[in-house]
C-alpha cells in the first residue's frame, strides 16, 4: 500500500494519566518511554506536552521524499505546523490540511 499510517503519537499534557488510561482501556503495553506496543512492534508512542491546551493523536504518514510531499501538501493547501524534524527513526515534517487536521508526513533515513 503506497503512504501507509506508520506511526501514531497521542500529544497530551497528562501523559502519566493516558498511559493508565489506554493501558487499563485496552490492555496496551506502554513502556516507561512511552512507546506503545502490540506484541514485540511498536507503532505508536504518548508524547508529553506541556504546552498542548489539549491532547491529540498525531499520525505519520510514510513519503518517500519528504520535500517533495511538504511542496505539494502547500500547493494543495496545507500549511507547515512543524518544519522536518529529525525523530530517532526518520525525518518528519507536520502539517495542517486544508479542514485543520493535522499529520507528520514521515520519511525513513537513506540507507546506505
Amino acid at each position: 500500500m503506497p503512504n501507509p499510517f506508520v506511526w501514531f503519537d497521542l500529544r497530551t499534557p497528562p501523559k502519566d494519566a493516558a498511559q493508565r488510561f489506554y493501558s487499563s482501556l485496552l490492555s496496551w503495553q506502554i513502556a516507561d518511554d512511552g512507546t506503545m506496543a502490540a506484541g514485540a512492534e511498536p507503532w505508536g508512542a504518548v508524547a508529553e506536552d506541556p504546552e498542548a491546551s489539549t491532547a491529540r493523536w498525531l499520525p505519520y504518514i510514510q513519503v518517500e521524499d519528504l520535500e517533495e510531499a511538504t511542496r505539494r501538501a502547500l500547493e494543495l493547501g496545507a500549511s507547515v505546523v512543524q518544519p522536518r524534524t529529525a525523530g530517532p527513526a526518520g525525518f518528519f515534517t507536520t502539517i495542517s490540511d486544508p479542514t485543520g487536521a493535522q499529520v507528520a508526513l514521515w520519511q525513513a533515513p537513506a540507507v546506505e
